[in-house]
């Protein structure tokens, strides 16, 4: 049984979070781009030719139940640490439920897959171990760099995880602070 058939995909990356969204330019250069819907932490992408949403009786939308997908693209929190990227397919039993969006979600897949993998909790290590805080290493979903995170990384640039929250954050600034690296409040 493939996992992604029962639950959501998710992606993760690193770029710079001045950058241009390579991520965003991949999904809007599609030939039916996803409408995208701006949310405090990110962007909701909805496909709408894959189908309709899912309505509670309250209006809301059932996002496993849906056309959709969530991207959290690359912040700076705490002035000196970067959060990885994130991409959320968000509906339950999609190559059943959405054909046409499982596709979209294997061409995505590959089109990362082209990046170098700088962490993997199936391998045993990388160089960029070290840099990586927080609940990145908790992560089952690989994490891919462009070329600019891989800059980043090899720049001693510190990343954590988009979810981070700030009892985490406090904890990584002061182990942070031996080491000579300042954060921001």
């Amino acid at each position: 049984m493939v996992l992604d058939k029962i639950m959501g995909s998710t992606f993760r990356f690193i770029s710079a979070p001045d950058s241009p969204a390579s991520v965003l330019e991949w999904f809007r250069a599609l030939p039916t781009p996803p409408e995208e819907v701006p949310t405090d932490r990110g962007i909701v992408l909805y496909f709408r030719s894959c189908g309709n949403f899912s309505l509670r009786s309250d209006g809301s939308i059932i996002t496993d139940e849906s056309p959709v997908a969530t991207l959290f693209l690359p912040r700076i929190r705490r002035g000196v640490l970067w959060t990885v990227g994130e991409l959320h397919f968000l509906p339950k039993r999609i190559s059943e439920r959405f054909p046409e969006l499982a596709k979209v979600s294997g061409a995505f897949s590959r089109w990362l897959k082209r990046r170098p993998c700088i962490y993997s909790n199936k391998s045993l290590g990388s160089e960029f171990d070290y840099y990586l805080e927080g609940s990145i290493r908790n992560f089952d979903s690989p994490v891919y760099a462009f070329e600019c995170g891989l800059a980043a990384l090899r720049s001693g640039r510190y990343l954590v995880g988009d979810g981070d929250n700030e009892l985490v954050l406090d904890k990584l600034c002061q182990i942070l602070r031996l080491r000579g690296i300042e954060c921001l409040c």
